[in-house]
């Protein structure tokens, strides 16, 4: 039996959340903010980030990030569970082992996903919660276009490697290998395409081609980033990011803040084509494909309510969500 523990947004604060956390079907009103300041949430994303890089050095920061994680989950935890009949009811779940428990974070506001749900974690428990149980982030906003596809004996699968560097880049099949593997190992009915090459003008064409709703997942094993007009000027400036003769969109127009990106090939060797999140939104959602697989840094990462930038267009998956994608 498969029970699912929901913690839904209903409004924002000062500090933070108002949330319902809905255990089969009883609501228990809670609050819910970031338990990490400024500075600590910045030790974060240098230890996911860039220490891998280099993992030989600074190695005390990086043990005090580490441990900060679980810090992190449990105070997030204590906040949501704070109502001793809410712990009661999810403690009798947790120990049932006749029930698979899935979390579910619901929001209105692309906001909420800047907290670190995945870290969510029972202090009398030795792993996050969503080591042991399946967690889905959601967002109950309207959508403007719901994806329709055909039917088909297969699952579709469309993969599109995107290494701008060419033979300095990460190895073309990295991700794709060990997915295709998996896949064909387990016996999947899946059927898999791999685009060639990884350039915004050959996607589209290629979508073209094979009309729309055929294909049910597009997964994009590509480099991403967040990025100021600035930044992106100063790319274009240096040839290294296309900015006018983008196939099928205009140049990229002066803007606020940050936008995501996903950062596809270009004409030639080192020249990268960056499709920002709407831009990407728009041509999954318009050939009607409902689950989108990132494999592309930064891009779940949504800044929160106290960074300067606005933070509304920062996250890739919130904004392909919002245009219409069923899943992320």
């Amino acid at each position: 039996m498969t029970v699912t523990i929901t913690v839904r947004e209903q409004s924002q604060t000062d500090t933070g959340f108002n949330v319902d956390l809905v255990i089969d079907g009883k609501k228990y009103p809670a609050t819910a903010s970031d338990p990490f300041t400024s500075k600590q949430e910045k030790e974060l994303e240098w230890y996911f980030e860039s220490w891998l890089r280099f993992p030989t050095l600074e190695n005390i920061k990086a043990d005090r990030a580490k441990a900060s994680v679980r810090e992190y989950g449990e105070d997030l935890f204590q906040q949501v569970f704070a109502d001793s009949d809410a712990y009661a009811k999810y403690k009798q779940l947790i120990n049932d082992n006749s029930v698979e428990i899935t979390i579910a974070i619901e929001s209105i506001t692309p906001e909420f996903h800047a907290i670190h749900w995945e870290a969510l974690q029972d202090p009398k428990f030795p792993r996050p919660l969503a080591i042991e149980s399946v967690l889905v982030r959601k967002s109950v906003e309207p959508v403007v276009i719901e994806a329709q596809v055909k039917p088909s004996p297969t699952i579709n699968l469309l993969v599109v490697t995107a290494r701008p560097n060419g033979a300095n880049d990460v190895g073309y099949r990295t991700i794709s290998r060990p997915l295709v593997e998996a896949i064909r190992n387990a016996k999947l009915p899946v059927k898999i395409d791999i685009l060639r090459p990884g350039t915004y003008e050959a996607l589209s064409r290629h979508l073209d081609d094979q009309g729309k709703g055929y294909y049910h997942i597009v997964h994009f094993d590509v480099h991403g980033a967040l990025k100021s007009y600035k930044n992106f000027q100063e790319g274009a400036e240096h040839d290294r990011y296309l900015y006018e003769g983008r196939y099928g969109r205009g140049k990229v127009e002066a803007y606020e803040g940050l936008k995501a990106f996903l950062a596809l090939e270009g004409k030639e060797t080192g020249e990268y084509d960056l499709v920002e999140a709407e831009e990407m939104a728009d041509l999954l959602t318009g050939k009607g494909i409902p689950v989108c697989i990132l494999n592309a840094c930064q891009s779940g990462k949504q800044l929160n309510q106290t960074e300067e930038e606005d933070n509304r267009e920062t996250s890739l998956g919130s904004r392909l969500m919002n245009a219409g994608m069923q899943m992320v």
